[in-house]
C-alpha cells in the first residue's frame, strides 16, 4: 500500500534558548569559552518516578502535547536549566564541563544532574543541592543506567583529550560539525563527547564502575565470560548509549571493529573467589550489591562507530535498539526478547531479530501511542530521513506514512531578521539531519544552516483520539493494531485532515478511518447502506427539529455543531472512493475487538465529569459501529444514554446476543450484593489487563470498590480481576484498605470531585469512616485526604530530612487535596525560633544605644508561644526585671547630695554590684535554648552595667570609683557568665554552628567574653567543629578563662567519647601527668582543675581503670609549691571527675573496687589503718603520675579537710542509686558530741546527701522522712536550746545547730535532686516549709508563683548587715533561673548523668566574691545545661498555623511507688520524663483526637530534631471541629451552641421572602459571621457569602434559598464540607427533572445522570442493609436520599403515554416520535428504562417467546422475576401484560 503523505508542522525557527538567556543578561561574560553545547529532554524527566499519576486517563501526558521542552544549556563551567522560555536554575562549577547527564542514584525516586569535571563528579538535585564525588582515576565519560551511573576510566597513564565541548557558531556550517553533534544522546538527556580512543591495559583497576549511591564508592563492573565473572579490564570497548529506563548498554570497539550490546544485571555479594582475584576481595566485602555486564549481540566489519544509539519499541511494545551507521547510511534495528520472571526482565536477542534500512539521520519520536506504556518504556516510533529529503515514520519494522517540509514557510515560522523573503521558500534546501527528539518534536537540519523545530502532530491534541488510539494499542492483537496503523497513518485523508489546528479535526480524522475499515466489511456483506439516504439527511437538516435543537444546546453551555458536521462527514464519507486496506481489517475478530478496545473508553468515560462531551462524540461513533455489527445490545446501551442518537440510526436486520459491559451495573450490583453476586462481564477487559493507561481511570474506581466490598489481594490482583496498588500502612477495615489503596493510586480529593456523585458516595462514605481515628503510621498524603491535616503535618515534619523532601513532600499532599482546599498545605508555624529571628535582626545595632530600652538578652522571649503559656500575667517581665543586667540600678538618695552621700552611694553600688554580677548566671537559665542567630552576624553579647542612676537627680549616672575597688577582678569572671548566658540562649536544634562562625566571633586578644561564648557553645555541643589547629591557638594564648571555657566546652561537646585527641589535650594541663623529662610548667590550679572535670566529663560513664586510678591520687595529692588555698577546690574537681568517670557503677563493675573504696574513705576522713602494702601501692601509683610531692606542707599525710568534699562526691556518684546499705553505713552521721566536734557541719552535709544519691529509693518528700535523717542526739540538742532546765554546759551548741541545719539543708539538696523537674506538689510545699533555696529544682520550668515570691523577696536582701554575698545572690539568681528554665518550655531530667551536673552545679560551697574560685570553680555552675531537657510541647491548630490552647489526658506508667494513672493538662505545659511517660491524648470535644502511643524507655528526651521525636521537637498539629470555637476566642464554650446560633440566624434569614428588607441585612451577616467562625473551609464560606450577597436576596425561589441554608447547616456542623456539593447536585437534578416532566423547560439530552442517581439509591439501601459499615449514620441523610428516590418514581407516574412507549419499546424497540409528540418523550422513555433497568428488547422478545408456550391464562410474574431479579416489579407487571395480551 502506497503511503500516505503528511507534512510536518513547522512550529519556528530552532535556537537554543540559553544564547537568548545570555543575551537578555547583558553582561559580558569574562573568561567564558565561545563553545557551547545543549541538549532538550521531556520534563517527565526530572519528575519523581513514583509521583502520583492523578488523572491518567483524561488528561494527555506531556510527552507530546505540552509543547514545553527542557533544556540543559551549558558554556565553559555554568549550567542553564532551562524550562520553556525561562530560565529555571543557574549552576556555576569550578572547573569546565565535560559531560552532563540525567540520572537516578541509589534507588531514589528523584533525578540529580550528573557533571563531570576534569577531577571531580559533581552531583545536582532538583532543588539545586550540591554533592561532590572524586573520582578514582582518569574518566572519559559518564552514562545513566536505572540503578546508577555508569562511569567509564581510561587506562592507566593515559590521560584523554577530551573533544571541544561544542561549535564555536550558532549555525550548523558543515557536516562534520554535525557528526560531532550528533554524537550527543539527546533521547537519553546526555550531552559531551566521549575522548579519543583509550590504549593501553591495565591490570588492577576495572575499565568500567558504577556509582550507586554518592555516598559510596564506585563500584567495579563485572563481565560474564564463559559462565564466571571477572572484573571488566576492557578499555577498549567504549560506551557510545545506555538507557536510564532499562539495563543496556552499548559499546563499540574500534581495534575489533564492532559494536556490542550488553544487559547489565545484579550479581550476589559472594561472586565466588575462584573468579575474583585477590587484589579485589575487599571490594565483595564491602559493597552489598555488584553488578556484571553480560554480552547479548555483537557485530563486526563496522570501520567507526555509530553516530547515533537510542531505543524504540516494536508494534508489540517488544524494545528495539536502533544504531545509526553514518557512512553506510542505514539505520542498523535489533529487536530484543524480553522474558518477566519474578518482577526481573530478562533480555535477550534472537536469530533473524535484526533487519536496516537506508537512512541519513534517524529519531525517536512518540507519535502513534503517545500515552501508551508497557513495562518501562513508554512506545516510541522512529523519525527516518532517507537521502532525497524524504521523512518516513516508522512503526517498527513497518513504515506508516511520509512525512514533508512544507514548501512555504510563513512569518509567524521563520524570523523576518534570519530569513529574507527569497529563503522562506524551502523546496531548494537540503535537509541533512534530525536532532533533539522529544516526544512528537524533532529538530530539522538544513544545509543552510537553520534548524527548524517541528511537530509530527498538531497542537492541540484531541485527548479523545489519543484515549482511543492508546486502548486499541492496549486492547488490540499486535497484528491488528499494527494493520491499523498502517492504515491510519497512511490514509490519504487523515492526512488532509491533519493539516487543520484544531482536536475536533483530530478527532474527525480518526473517526473516517474507523468508519471506513467498518464501511468497507460492510460492502462486501451487504450491498444496501445502513445509514439513511442523503435526500433524507437534507429532509432533517431542515426540519423544525433541527432548528429547535441547534436552538437547544446537546448539553447545557455546550455547542451542538459539532454533531451536525460528524453525521454530514458519515454521509458524506459513505459516498467517498474505498481505500484498500488489508483483509486482517475486514475480519470479525478485529472489528469486535475494536468495539470492545472503544467501548471501554466509553465505560471510562462515564466516570469523568468533564469528558461529557468526549463521549458525546463516541457515542455517536460505538452507535454506528454497533449498527454495522449487528449489535442490538450495544446500540441499546449507547441510545439509552443519549435518545437523541435513536433518530439517526436505521437498525440492521441482523442482531447479536452479545450484552456490552456496564460498569454502573458492576458498581451497583457490588454495592447492594456484594462482591461474589456482582457479574464480572461488566467490567471492560480491558480495565482488568495488567498495565493498561488508556482506562486506569476506571480501573481505579472498580478497584476501590472491590476493596469495600472485602476483596483480598493476591500479588497485587484483586479477585474482581483488576490490579491495584495498596500503600504501606496498617489496615483492620476495608474501609481502611481503601483509602491505602486510593493514597498509592494517586487518587484523592481532587479525583473524587470529578467522579459522578452517585460513583463518589461511597468512597466519600469509607474516607469519613476512617477520619475519627485512622491508624498510626499511615503515608500523610493518607490523613490528607481523610482530611486530617494535624496527622499529616506531623509525619511531614518526622519525615523531613531536607527543603528537597520537603518540597516533595508538599507536592504529593497538594496532589492528593481539590484545589479549594490548598490553604490545607503546611504553614509556616510561628515558633520561638522564627519569632526570635526577626527581633534578633532587627536589634543587632542597637547594642551600644544609650535609650530606655537596651538590649538585654531576654526581650527575644516575648511572643505569640510564651504570650499564650501566660496569658495575660505578667510574671515574665517580672523575671526580666530582675535578671536585667544591662541597665544601671537605682540608688535612692537626697536631692542635695553631700559628701557623705557620695560615700553611701559607693557603698550602695558594691553591695549591688555584688547582684548585678550574679545575674547573669540565672539569665543563662532563663534564657537557655530560646533563641537562633543568624551565622552571618556576629552574636550579640549584652552589656554588663555595674553603674547606678539617681532618681532623685534625674536618673544621672553613677559608677564604682576604680581608686576604692579593682574593677578588673570584679568584672572578670561576671563577664565570663554574661557572654555564657547570651550563647546559651542559642538553640541546639538550629543545626550545627560552623566553625567559621566561631572563629568570625573570636576577637584579636582573648577575653572573658570569648572564653564564656566558648563554654556556651561547648555545653550545646558545637565544639565539635573545631580543628586540633584551632584548639592549639586558642591554648597558644595563654589566657586563663579561655583555656577553661574552652577545656569545659570541648569536654561537654565530647561528653563520654573518650576522644584520645582531647584527653591528650586535657592532660597537658595536668603538671602531674607531665613525665618526668617533660620541663616543668607553672600551670594555675584553676586551670588544674578544669582538665580535671574535663577528663571527666571526656570519660563520663566509662569506668577507664587508668584514668580512675589518677583521679583518685589527685584527690589526695600533696600540697606542693601552688596555691594552698585552692587545692580544696582542686581535689573536689578530681572527686567531681572520678564520679563521673564510674558513675553509678557500683562495686560488681570495676577491678580493685575495695582498694578504690577503702582509699576514698579514708580520704573522706574515716578513721582505719592501712596496711603497709596499700601504702606501698597507692604511692607508687602517686609517684607515677605525679610530681611535686617533695615538700610536705600540710603537715599530716591526708588533709581530711581538703580531701573530704572531693571524695564523699565521688563516692555518692559512683554508688548512685545503687542502694549499697555497705556503702551508706560507712558514710555515718555523727551520733556522739565527740564526733559532732570533729567532723565539719559542711562535710556532715555533704555525707547526708551522698547517702541520699545512694539509697536513692528512700527519698520521700516528706517531713517525716527529713526528720529521719536528724539524729537523736542532734534532736534532743535542739529541742534543749530553749530550756533553761537543761545543763547545756557539756554540749557545744553551736556545733549542734550548725549539724541540724547542715543535715536539714542535706535532706532538702536530696530531695530537690530526687524530684528534679517533676513539680511534685508534696515536694514543692514540704520545700518551701524549709524555705530553702533548692526548693527551685522542683519547679523546674513550672514558673510557680508562690515560689517566685520567696526568690524575689531573697534577691531584695543585700549584704549591707552580711545576709547576702556574692555567692548567695548567685544562688538566687540561679533559683530563679531554674524556675523559668527555658522561658518555662525546659525541665530537669532524673537520669544518672542529669543528677552529676547538677550536683556539680549546685555544689553547696559558694564564692565570697566574684573572683573566688577557691573551693569550687565558678565555671562548674552552668553544667545544669547538661541536665536538660526539652520536655515543653504547644499545640498548633493546623487551618490557621497559630498557637491554641488545647486539652492533653497524659497517662504515665506504673512503677513501684505509683499505679498508671491519668491526668489532664493544658497546652502548652511540660511533660512527664519520657521513662515514665505512656500515651498522650489530645481530648475534649473542640478538637479532633489524636492519641500518641509511646514505649516508655530510660532514655533522655528526644534530641531536638530526632526523627523518631513524637511531638515534632515540641509541636503537636491538632485540627479544630468544625462548629467549635479556640479556647481562647471561647474560655467558657458558650459560643459553641452551634445549632441555637445558627437556627436563630436561619430563622431570620427565612423571612427575607415575607418581610421587608429591613431585616435581611443583619440576618445575611449572622450567616456569614458564623459559618466564617466555626469552618476554615474555604468552600464553606464562600458558599455562605453567596447566601449573603444582595442578588441572592432578590431571587423568588424560597424553597431553594432555605433547602441551601439547611445544607449549609449540615455541612458545618457535621464538618463534612465536601457534602455541599453532593447536596446541591441531587437537588438540582431532581429540580430540573420535575421542570422538564412538567414543563418544556428541557435541561437534560442525556441520561447519564440517572445512573448516578440508581448510585446514590443503592448506597442507601447498603447502608439499611448493613453493607456499608458505619460509626455514624451515612454521610447523607437517609431521609433526604429516600425522599429522592420517592420523587423520581413520582415523576414517571405523571406521565400519561408513558406506558405506551414502554410497550411500543419492549415490543419492536421502537422509540417515540419527538417529531410528533414533543422532545422529551424519548428522554423520559430513557430515564424509565435506564432507572428500572429494563433490558434491552431483543432479551425480552426472547424470553417471552420462551414463555409464551407454557403459559396459558395464569400471570408470569413470579417467572419472569427468576427471569429478571434486578427489574423492578412494576416492569415485570407490564411485561407480564404484554404476555397475557400477546
Amino acid at each position: 500500500m502506497a503511503e500516505g503523505v503528511r507534512e510536518l508542522t513547522v512550529l519556528g525557527e530552532f535556537k537554543p534558548f540559553g544564547l537568548i538567556a545570555e543575551s537578555l543578561d547583558g553582561k559580558p561574560i569574562d573568561n567564558v569559552s565561545d563553545k557551547y553545547d545543549y541538549f532538550l529532554f521531556d520534563p517527565e524527566v526530572t519528575r519523581e518516578r513514583d509521583e502520583f499519576d492523578g488523572i491518567d486517563s483524561s488528561a494527555s501526558s506531556s510527552i507530546s502535547v505540552d509543547g514545553c521542552d527542557h533544556e540543559i544549556f551549558i558554556r565553559g563551567n555554568r549550567i542553564m536549566w532551562i524550562t520553556g522560555s525561562r530560565v529555571y536554575k543557574r549552576f556555576t562549577l569550578s572547573s569546565a564541563v565535560i559531560m552532563a547527564c540525567w540520572c537516578h542514584l541509589a534507588h531514589s525516586s528523584e533525578a540529580v544532574l550528573c557533571i563531570l569535571q576534569v577531577d571531580v563528579l559533581t552531583i545536582f538535585n532538583t532543588a539545586g543541592e550540591l554533592t561532590s564525588v572524586p573520582l578514582p582515576g582518569i574518566v572519559t565519560s559518564i552514562w545513566p543506567l536505572p540503578f546508577g551511573l555508569l562511569v567509564q576510566q581510561a587506562a592507566e597513564g593515559n590521560r584523554p583529550t577530551y573533544a571541544p565541548l561544542s561549535f564555536s557558531a550558532p549555525l550548523l556550517n558543515s557536516r562534520d560539525t554535525l557528526l560531532k553533534r550528533e554524537l550527543r544522546q539527546s533521547p537519553q538527556q546526555i550531552f559531551g563527547f566521549s575522548s579519543s580512543d583509550d590504549q593501553g591495559n591495565s591490570a588492577s583497576v576495572s575499565s568500567h564502575l558504577i556509582l550507586n549511591d554518592p555516598l559510596e564508592e564506585p563500584q567495579p563492573v563485572y563481565v560474564d565470560e564463559r559462565g564466571g565473572l571477572k572484573i571488566m579490564k576492557d578499555f577498549d570497548e567504549r560506551t557510545i548509549w545506555t538507557s536510564d529506563r532499562v539495563p543496556l548498554i552499548a559499546s563499540y570497539n574500534r581495534e575489533k571493529t564492532q559494536h556490542s550490546l550488553w544487559v547489565a544485571e545484579s550479581v550476589s555479594t559472594c561472586v565466588g573467589e575462584h573468579v575474583i582475584s585477590s587484589s579485589h576481595e575487599a571490594h565483595t566485602e564491602v559493597f552489598p550489591c555488584q553488578f556484571s555486564f553480560r554480552r547479548i549481540w555483537q557485530a563486526k566489519g563496522y570501520q567507526a562507530a555509530a553516530t547515533k544509539v537510542f531505543v524504540a519499541t516494536d508494534d508489540d511494545a517488544a524494545p528495539i535498539i536502533c544504531f545509526l551507521l553514518q557512512e553506510q547510511k542505514r539505520l542498523l534495528s535489533i529487536r530484543l526478547h524480553t522474558v518477566q520472571i519474578n518482577d526481573e526482565i530478562l533480555f535477550d536477542v534472537k536469530a533473524d531479530m535484526s533487519w536496516s534500512i537506508q537512512a541519513v539521520a534517524a529519531e525517536p519520536v512518540a507519535v502513534t501511542r503517545p500515552r501508551a506504556k508497557v513495562g518501562l518504556l513508554p512506545l516510541m516510533d522512529i523519525l527516518v530521513l532517507d537521502s532525497e529529503n524524504n521523512f518516513f515514520l516508522y512503526s517498527g519494522k513497518q513504515c506508516l506514512c511520509k512525512y514533508t517540509l512544507p514548501l512555504f514557510l510563513g512569518n509567524h515560522q521563520l524570523k523576518e531578521t534570519i530569513n529574507p523573503p527569497k529563503r522562506r521558500f524551502i523546496h531548494n534546501v537540503k535537509i541533512i539531519g534530525l536532532a533533539d527528539g522529544v516526544g512528537a518534536r524533532v529538530n530539522v537540519i538544513l544545509s543552510n544552516g537553520q534548524m527548524l523545530r517541528c511537530s509530527l502532530r498538531r497542537s492541540p491534541s484531541c485527548s479523545l483520539a489519543n484515549d482511543c488510539i492508546t486502548a486499541m494499542a492496549e486492547g488490540l492483537n499486535s497484528s491488528f493494531y499494527n494493520q491499523f496503523l498502517q492504515f491510519f497513518w497512511g490514509n490519504c485523508e487523515t492526512a488532509d485532515l491533519s493539516k487543520a489546528n484544531s482536536g475536533a479535526d483530530e478527532w474527525k480524522s480518526f473517526e473516517s478511518v474507523i468508519m471506513q475499515i467498518y464501511r468497507k466489511s460492510q460492502s462486501t456483506s451487504q450491498p444496501k447502506s445502513v445509514l439513511v439516504s442523503g435526500s433524507s439527511w437534507e429532509f432533517l437538516v431542515k426540519s423544525e427539529f433541527h432548528k429547535n435543537y441547534c436552538n437547544r444546546n446537546f448539553f447545557p453551555g455546550i455547542s451542538t455543531e459539532g454533531l451536525d458536521d460528524r453525521l454530514e462527514d458519515h454521509v458524506s464519507s459513505s459516498k467517498t472512493e474505498e481505500v484498500h486496506s488489508p483483509d486482517g481489517l475486514f475480519s470479525s475478530k478485529f472489528q469486535i475487538e475494536c468495539l470492545d478496545s472503544l467501548h471501554a473508553v466509553y465505560e471510562n468515560l462515564k466516570l469523568i465529569n468533564l469528558r461529557k462531551r468526549d463521549l458525546e462524540h463516541l457515542a455517536v461513533l460505538l452507535c454506528e459501529i454497533a449498527n454495522i455489527l449487528g449489535e442490538e445490545s450495544y446500540i441499546d446501551h449507547y441510545v439509552r444514554d443519549f435518545p437523541i442518537l435513536s433518530k439517526i440510526i436505521r437498525r440492521n436486520r441482523t442482531s447479536s446476543p452479545r450484552s456490552p459491559p456496564s460498569l454502573y451495573r458492576w458498581l451497583e450490583s457490588c454495592l447492594l450484593h456484594g462482591l461474589s453476586f456482582a457479574n464480572l462481564d461488566d467490567i471492560p477487559p480491558l480495565a482488568r489487563k495488567d498495565g493498561s493507561s488508556a482506562v486506569s481511570w476506571s480501573r481505579k474506581v472498580v478497584s476501590f470498590y472491590s476493596l469495600l466490598s472485602g476483596a483480598e489481594s493476591m500479588e497485587g490482583k484483586l479477585s474482581s480481576g483488576v490490579s491495584c496498588k495498596i500503600a504501606s500502612g496498617s489496615s483492620s477495615t476495608p474501609e481502611e484498605k481503601m483509602v491505602l489503596a486510593m493514597v498509592a493510586e494517586g487518587f484523592g480529593l481532587q479525583q473524587l470531585d470529578l467522579l459522578p456523585i452517585g460513583v463518589s458516595l461511597p468512597l466519600r462514605h469509607a474516607v469519613d469512616k476512617c477520619r475519627e481515628s485512622p491508624p498510626t503510621g499511615w503515608p500523610a498524603t493518607a490523613y490528607v485526604l481523610l482530611g486530617r491535616e494535624d496527622l499529616a503535618l506531623s509525619c511531614v515534619a518526622h519525615l523531613k530530612k531536607s527543603e528537597q523532601l520537603e518540597t516533595q513532600t508538599n507536592r504529593h499532599l497538594i496532589s492528593m487535596s481539590a484545589p479549594y482546599m490548598l490553604h490545607l498545605q503546611p504553614v509556616t508555624i510561628p515558633s520561638t525560633v522564627l519569632d526570635t529571628i526577626a527581633m534578633d535582626t532587627s536589634k543587632f545595632d542597637n547594642v551600644d544605644s544609650s535609650d530606655d530600652c537596651p538590649i538585654d538578652g531576654m526581650e527575644h522571649l516575648f511572643n505569640s508561644s510564651t504570650q499564650l503559656r501566660y496569658g495575660r500575667d505578667l510574671r515574665l517581665n517580672e523575671v526580666r526585671r530582675l535578671l536585667c543586667s544591662a541597665r544601671p540600678v537605682a540608688i535612692q538618695t537626697s536631692i542635695n547630695p553631700t559628701a557623705s552621700d557620695q560615700e553611701l552611694q559607693q557603698a550602695q553600688l558594691w553591695q549591688f554590684s555584688q547582684r548585678t554580677t550574679a545575674l547573669p548566671l540565672g539569665r543563662g537559665a532563663f534564657t537557655l535554648a530560646t533563641s537562633c542567630t543568624l551565622l552571618t552576624e556576629a552574636l550579640t553579647v549584652p552589656k554588663l552595667v555595674l553603674a547606678g542612676r539617681l532618681p532623685a537627680q534625674q536618673n544621672a549616672t553613677v559608677n564604682l570609683d576604680p581608686n576604692i575597688r579593682n574593677l578588673q577582678e570584679l568584672r572578670a569572671w561576671p563577664e565570663f557568665h554574661n557572654a555564657v548566658a547570651a550563647g546559651l540562649r542559642l538553640a541546639p536544634f538550629q543545626g550545627r554552628v560552623s566553625r567559621t562562625w566561631i572563629i568570625y566571633n573570636r576577637p584579636e586578644e582573648p577575653n572573658a567574653i570569648h572564653a564564656g561564648l566558648l563554654f556556651a557553645l561547648g555545653l550545646h555541643g558545637h565544639l565539635t567543629v573545631l580543628t586540633i589547629n584551632d584548639i592549639f591557638q586558642y591554648y597558644n594564648k595563654g589566657h586563663e578563662s579561655t583555656t577553661v571555657g574552652l577545656m569545659l566546652g570541648l569536654a561537654a561537646s565530647y561528653r563520654g567519647t573518650m576522644e584520645p585527641t582531647m584527653s591528650k589535650s586535657f592532660y597537658v594541663h595536668l603538671p602531674a601527668r607531665h613525665p618526668s623529662s617533660f620541663p616543668e610548667l607553672e600551670v594555675p590550679t584553676v586551670l588544674q582543675s578544669a582538665a580535671l572535670m574535663s577528663l571527666g566529663l571526656l570519660f563520663e560513664g566509662s569506668a577507664h581503670p587508668q584514668t580512675m586510678q589518677f583521679l583518685l591520687a589527685e584527690i589526695g595529692r600533696r600540697s606542693g609549691g601552688d596555691n594552698v588555698l585552692e587545692r580544696e577546690g582542686y581535689a573536689v574537681s578530681a572527686g567531681f571527675a572520678l564520679g563521673l568517670v564510674a558513675l553509678g557503677g557500683g562495686e560488681d563493675k570495676f577491678a580493685c573496687m575495695d582498694t578504690l573504696v577503702d582509699r576514698l574513705f579514708h580520704y573522706a576522713g574515716e578513721k582505719f589503718d592501712v596496711s603497709r602494702q596499700e601504702k606501698s601501692l597507692l604511692t607508687s601509683v602517686t609517684d607515677e603520675h605525679g610530681r611535686g610531692m617533695g615538700q610536705m606542707l600540710d603537715g599530716v599525710p591526708v588533709n581530711v579537710d581538703v580531701t573530704a568534699p572531693g571524695a564523699i562526691i565521688a563516692l555518692a556518684l559512683l554508688f548512685l542509686k545503687t542502694e549499697s546499705e555497705v556503702i551508706v553505713s560507712r558514710l555515718s552521721i555523727p551520733c556522739t558530741n565527740f564526733e559532732l566536734q570533729y567532723l565539719r557541719p559542711d562535710f556532715i552535709m555533704l555525707r547526708v546527701i551522698a547517702r541520699n544519691l545512694i539509697m536513692w529509693s528512700r527519698v520521700k518528700p516528706t517531713k517525716e522522712w527529713v526528720e529521719s535523717q536528724i539524729p537523736q542526739i542532734v534532736k534532743e540538742g535542739i529541742g534543749a536550746l530553749g530550756d533553761e532546765r537543761n545543763d547545756m554546759d557539756e554540749v557545744d551548741e553551736e556545733a549542734i545547730v550548725q549539724a541540724y541545719v547542715n543535715i536539714v539543708a542535706g535532706a532538702c539538696i536530696s530531695l530537690g535532686l530526687k524530684y528534679a523537674g517533676s513539680r511534685n506538689a508534696n515536694a514543692q510545699e514540704l520545700l518551701y516549709n524549709y524555705t530553702v533555696y533548692f526548693l527551685n529544682e522542683v519547679m523546674a520550668g513550672s514558673g510557680n508563683l508562690q515560689t517566685f515570691r520567696l526568690l524575689r523577696f531573697l534577691r531584695s536582701r543585700n549584704s549591707s548587715d552580711g545576709q547576702a554575698n556574692f555567692g548567695t545572690q548567685m544562688a538566687v539568681s540561679l533559683a530563679i533561673g531554674f524556675l523559668f528554665l527555658g522561658g518555662g518550655m525546659r525541665s530537669f531530667s532524673s537520669s544518672k548523668s542529669a543528677i552529676a551536673a547538677l550536683l556539680i552545679t549546685l555544689y553547696p560551697r559558694f564564692p565570697i566574691g566574684t573572683n573566688d574560685n577557691r573551693c569550687h570553680l565558678q565555671a562548674y555552675r552552668h553544667f545544669y545545661v547538661l541536665a536538660t531537657e526539652a520536655r515543653w510541647i504547644q499545640t498548633v491548630d493546623v487551618d490557621t498555623g497559630l498557637p491554641v490552647y488545647a486539652p492533653l489526658e497524659i497517662t504515665v506508667k506504673e512503677t513501684e511507688h505509683n499505679a498508671e494513672t491519668s491526668f489532664c493538662e493544658v497546652t502548652p505545659c511540660l511533660l512527664p520524663e519520657r521513662g515514665i511517660l505512656k500515651s498522650v491524648r489530645v481530648c475534649g470535644p473542640r478538637y479532633w483526637p489524636l492519641v500518641i502511643e509511646l514505649t516508655p524507655e530510660d532514655k533522655p528526651w528526644w534530641l531536638s530534631g530526632d526523627k523518631n521525636h513524637p511531638f515534632n521537637s515540641g509541636v503537636l498539629y491538632i485540627k479544630r471541629k468544625v462548629g467549635a470555637c479556640s479556647y481562647v476566642d471561647d474560655p467558657v464554650g458558650c459560643q459553641s451552641l452551634i445549632s441555637r446560633a445558627m437556627n436563630k440566624a436561619f430563622s431570620l434569614t427565612s423571612m427575607r421572602g415575607y418581610t421587608p428588607k429591613i431585616n435581611s441585612e443583619p440576618s445575611s451577616s449572622n450567616v456569614d459571621h458564623l459559618v466564617s467562625t466555626f469552618s476554615s473551609d474555604p468552600s464553606l464560606i464562600a458558599f455562605a457569602q453567596l447566601c449573603c450577597d444582595s442578588s441572592w436576596n432578590s431571587r423568588s425561589d424560597v424553597d431553594f434559598q432555605e433547602f441551601c441554608l439547611q445544607v449549609l447547616f449540615e455541612c458545618v456542623s457535621k464538618d463534612r464540607p465536601a457534602l455541599l456539593q453532593v447536596y446541591m447536585s441531587l437537588y438540582t437534578m431532581i429540580r430540573a427533572m420535575t421542570d422538564q416532566v412538567s414543563g418544556n423547560i428541557v435541561t437534560f439530552f442525556d441520561s447519564l445522570f440517572i445512573s448516578s442517581l440508581k448510585l446514590v439509591v443503592a448506597y442507601n439501601e447498603a447502608l439499611l442493609r448493613g453493607r456499608l459499615s458505619s460509626s455514624r449514620d451515612g454521610i447523607v441523610q437517609s431521609n433526604f436520599l429516600g425522599s429522592l428516590r420517592k420523587r423520581v418514581e413520582e415523576l414517571f407516574s405523571c406521565s400519561h403515554e408513558m406506558q405506551t412507549d414502554l410497550h411500543n419499546y419492549l415490543t419492536s424497540g421502537k422509540w417515540p416520535d419527538d417529531k410528533l409528540r414533543g422532545k422529551k418523550c424519548s428522554l423520559l422513555l430513557s430515564w424509565y428504562l435506564q432507572w428500572f433497568c429494563v433490558p434491552s428488547p431483543s432479551v425480552i422478545q426472547t424470553t417471552m417467546e420462551r414463555l409464551k408456550p407454557k403459559l396459558k391464562r395464569s400471570s408470569a410474574a413470579p417467572l419472569l422475576r427468576l427471569v429478571f431479579p434486578r427489574i423492578h416489579v412494576r416492569v415485570i407487571s407490564e411485561i407480564d401484560k404484554l404476555l397475557i395480551s400477546g
